[in-house]
């Protein structure tokens, strides 16, 4: 990881606590630095239900503070259509610019841009901490390796794995779940044991409707496979409908990440492989990451000085804690 990482885990407890605060009664009318402010937001992708949760939170806090909101989407998912749309904002007279990134590659042209203009920069979700900017998000690692320790004892050291990956186009995070997955697998013994044996990439997105079309082709391809790892909870649910379509009883764990509230609810029902393929995800909740990010430009904006990187907690979620979690799904 790029930076300074600035929080231990009580901060990000701490953060957790507040956030939780602030999404009950999102507005303290005595403390709104935010009125009539103009602020910008690129946002990566409204196909998934993670981003449209984030960015319809976005717009609410917006409707809440009386911030100028101007939401752009990307629409090809490249770093010059983002640069671009930064471009276009900041002649629009955005005091701040939040940024969901398509790929690491994007944000040092975004951080020059903006410091240019003498304006914030607000990256959240697809990237990491880095310079020049505030990082609002997730530890994609720390997140990664607590599903691979998961995996790790759900597997009991040994599984042939799948990977429903991201669109090739995603530089960001990708490699941070792979390897923290990996990582936290190795945590609960040998890690050689666990053949990754195929893969595929998103064409379009990060949907269902890509999950289960990588889903199908996977297992055409792979008579036996224990173990799916998806990069978002929809392609996790989508992979689930394939298998269930094609009546497959060999996959006995479908790994995915957000959050969402069908993934909890899957994680659920599934009874930790009593009714078929087990399920687990992690927390990355887009909602807390909208409401984190907008006190802080609002902290920004009444005087304070704000650390370059913050975090939601680190939560692995499987049949044993669902519950706990089920509140903050999507």
């Amino acid at each position: 990881m790029k930076g300074k990482k600035v929080l231990l885990v009580s901060l990000a407890i701490m953060l957790l606590l507040a956030t939780v605060s602030f999404a009950a009664n999102p507005l303290n009318l005595g403390n709104n630095a935010l009125e009539g402010k103009k602020i910008g937001f690129i946002q990566l992708t409204l196909g998934t239900t993670y981003h449209a949760a984030m960015s319809d939170e976005f717009d609410a806090l917006a409707a809440d503070y009386g911030i100028e909101f101007d939401q752009v989407v990307s629409a090809n998912r490249s770093a010059a259509e983002q640069l671009s749309l930064a471009e276009d904002l900041i002649a629009k007279g955005v005091e701040v610019l939040i940024l969901n990134p398509v790929g690491d590659e994007i944000v040092p042209s975004v951080v020059a841009l903006c410091e240019m203009e003498g304006i914030p920069l607000f990256c959240v979700d697809n990237t990491s901490a880095g310079e020049g900017y505030v990082y609002v998000g997730i530890d994609n690692f720390a997140i990664a390796r607590e599903i691979g320790r998961l995996i790790g004892e759900a597997m009991g050291g040994e599984a042939k794995m799948v990977y429903v990956r991201s669109t090739a186009t995603d530089t960001g995070c990708p490699a941070l779940r792979f390897g923290g997955i990996m990582g936290g697998i190795s945590d609960q013994g040998e890690v050689k044991g666990y053949d990754l044996i195929d893969e595929r990439y998103a064409t379009q997105d990060v949907g269902e409707a890509d999950g289960m079309l990588q889903m199908e082709e996977l297992l055409n391809a792979n008579p036996e496979i224990d173990v799916v790892i998806a990069h978002h909870d929809a392609q996790a649910l989508g992979a689930l409908t394939a298998i269930r379509n094609q009546g497959r009883d060999d996959v006995k764990l479908i790994v995915g990440f957000d959050g969402e509230k069908r993934m909890l609810e899957e994680i659920k029902a599934g009874g930790n492989g009593k009714n078929g393929p087990a399920l687990v995800t992690g927390l990355n909740s887009p909602t807390m990451i909208a409401d984190l990010t907008i006190t802080l430009i609002n902290d920004l904006f009444s005087g304070e000085t704000l650390s370059n990187c913050y975090y939601i907690p680190v939560v692995g979620i499987s049949y044993e804690n669902v519950d706990e979690y089920m509140e903050l799904g999507f």
